[in-house]
């Protein structure tokens, strides 16, 4: 939750003119949040949540409508083969988020520190992308669902805005609960020392900290924090295509591009609801939570890797761009779980349970290699034998069969020896 000092202090009036400012930058022209959307799988409509809203638009209310067919996103990134592999058992996610209905059905035994509600809805959707356990006649499952979340209060539940230090706070109290990745679930486009000394601490700890790359305000998107730390892995959104949702890069005020190191899914994303149900919810938060989860399977799977062969392995693995690892829309690509954990340990190449394959019989017959080289061995033999007879007929004709005296002249046509 948002910390509070006396007014009387010059660091309150700070915190005030910084709130007013987040304020007006994110919430002034904020419309009120649609009732529905419609996700790509299922005609029933669902609420749609955001990551933030103004303090006099309703809590979210949604339903309990549940999808039950397999979202798209989790064909489009091949989770069930990646399950095969891990399911990212035994790893904890730190979620920064204003609140975490840890009641919601497919989170049971998965959250802990979780509120029993959560007004805005946009943190329990999070923990749903990240580690939704299986539940009977509904689609959802999380990209890591043998994970365990440790929900971090951060920001304001009515409104979701936060500070660079209430972000900075979150961060060292999901590094100190253990967990080893942190999933900033709230960003903010401030960069404070605060917050540059809570990711470096992080970075030493040997967590891994993945944030959103942009924060949505009244001018557009403008580049996330803690995003814009090369220690971090700032994640942008892509559509249900594979492209990146952002119209074009951002530049920081420095000059530099805003940094984008992967793109994972982050538009029409089916998400857990509090109290039940599914909603849909967008936004590079939501892609941040893909690979969150993804560092997630793959920890479990390598737990020796360090943080930051994590974050190497999750970029050199993504499903490259085109234009290659400098593109500023899409840094490396986008996420592939499945291709992040191909190499097993000691470098061998990691084997999915299956069956080998066996081709079909083809309608011509079968061809067996050793009998078809001596066919083929044989036939080359006739083919020679029959061209050096021919040679001898034709000398023998020309010397009426009879060898050839000495001086006597080579026939027309006859090799000269």
């Amino acid at each position: 939750m948002t910390a509070h000092t006396d007014p009387g202090t010059a660091r309150s009036r700070r915190r005030r003119t910084a709130a007013a400012a987040l304020a007006l930058g994110l919430l002034a022209p904020l419309p009120a949040a649609p009732a529905a959307a419609e996700t790509p799988q299922d005609p029933v409509s669902l609420t749609q949540v955001h990551p933030f809203k103004s303090d006099n638009q309703p809590c979210a209310a949604t339903g309990g409508d549940v999808v039950e067919q397999t979202p798209w996103t989790h064909h489009f990134l091949g989770l069930s083969r990646a399950h095969d592999l891990s399911t990212g058992e035994g790893v904890g996610v730190a979620l920064l988020a204003p609140e975490v209905d840890g009641g919601a059905p497919e989170l049971a035994d998965a959250v802990e520190g979780g509120q029993s509600g959560d007004c805005l809805g946009f943190g329990t959707s999070l923990a749903g992308v990240v580690a939704a356990r299986p539940v009977e006649d509904n689609g959802l499952l999380g990209v890591a669902p043998g994970a365990s979340v440790t929900a971090v209060a951060t920001g304001s539940p009515q409104t979701g805005l936060a500070s660079a230090e209430d972000i900075a706070a979150g961060i060292e109290s999901g590094v100190d609960s253990g967990a080893r990745v942190v999933l900033v679930g709230t960003s903010t486009w401030e960069a404070s020392p605060a917050l540059e000394a809570a990711v470096a601490a992080a970075e030493e700890a040997d967590a891994l900290v993945v944030a959103p790359a942009t924060v949505p305000t009244s001018r557009g998107a403008m580049p996330g924090q803690p995003a814009q730390h090369a220690s971090v892995l700032s994640v942008a959104a892509h559509d249900v295509e594979g492209v990146p949702l952002a119209q074009g890069p951002l530049v920081l005020p420095s000059g530099d591009l805003a940094r984008v190191d992967l793109i994972a899914p982050g538009d029409r994303v089916v998400g857990t609801g509090p109290g039940g149900g599914h909603v849909a919810t967008a936004g590079d938060g939501v892609a941040a939570a893909f690979v969150a989860g993804t560092a997630a399977l793959l920890m479990a799977r390598e737990p020796d890797l360090s943080a930051a062969q994590v974050r190497e392995r999750l970029a050199t693995t993504a499903y490259a761009s085109p234009r290659g690892g400098s593109d500023p829309l899409s840094g490396h690509g986008r996420v592939d779980p499945l291709a992040a954990m191909a190499i097993a340990p000691g470098g061998t190449p990691a084997g999915v349970a299956g069956e080998g394959f066996v081709p079909d019989p083809s309608p011509y017959g079968s061809v067996d290699a050793p009998p078809t080289a001596a066919v083929v061995s044989v036939a080359l033999l006739l083919i020679v034998l029959c061209g050096l007879g021919g040679a001898v007929i034709r000398l023998g004709r020309a010397r009426g069969w009879r060898p050839a005296a000495a001086g006597e002249p080579v026939p027309t046509g006859e090799p000269v020896r």
